[in-house]
């Protein structure tokens, strides 16, 4: 009797996870995922304090008193450091407002919604291509690794994406 009850039980709540799986969808959570991710690293670039999260991108451009920084290697200035970091936090934001649009798209079921998750995976993609130049020019050889893990989770991203839309 307890083992049939208990069996019941994970029945249930199967049966419920499955409810859950079809209001939101992996392709939503991952819309979700990259637009927290987005949206909080084009807010480092403006909001990085003592108090605040995050890399200081401008100090890391400057590098440490006493000590030359990444800017340094291309024998720019510390005076490109804040306007590289506001141009890179815009794009951040302008990536996180566009992944917003795609959440929204995927909850109101639009026809459309996987072709626009797929535009912003590939909008990702293409500016870490181009963070990839620069740290290649700067010569910061551990953001290269990290954008390229950052694309691998893209790709990823973008074939569950692709496979949710050819089951819909």
């Amino acid at each position: 009797m307890e083992l049939e009850q208990s069996m019941f039980g994970l029945s249930v709540m199967g049966s419920r996870l499955a409810g859950l799986n079809k209001k939101v969808a992996l392709a939503g959570v991952l819309a979700l995922h990259w637009f927290v991710f987005w949206l909080l690293n084009g807010l480092d670039k403006f909001l990085n304090t003592d108090n605040f999260f995050g890399v200081d991108f401008k100090n890391k451009l400057k590098g440490p008193q006493d000590a030359d920084g990444l800017l340094a290697n291309l024998g720019l200035g510390d005076g490109w450091a804040a306007p590289i970091a506001v141009i890179v936090g815009i794009v951040e934001l302008v990536l996180a407002l566009l992944f917003l649009a795609a959440l929204v798209n995927l909850l109101q079921r639009r026809a459309e919604s996987s072709d626009a998750l797929s535009a912003c995976l590939t909008l990702s993609v293409l500016f870490f291509a181009i963070l990839s130049a620069g740290a290649v020019l700067f010569g910061d050889r551990a953001a290269m690794e990290q954008h390229a893990i950052f694309i691998i989770a893209l790709l990823a991203s973008r074939f569950v994406v692709g496979k949710s839309a050819a089951e819909a």
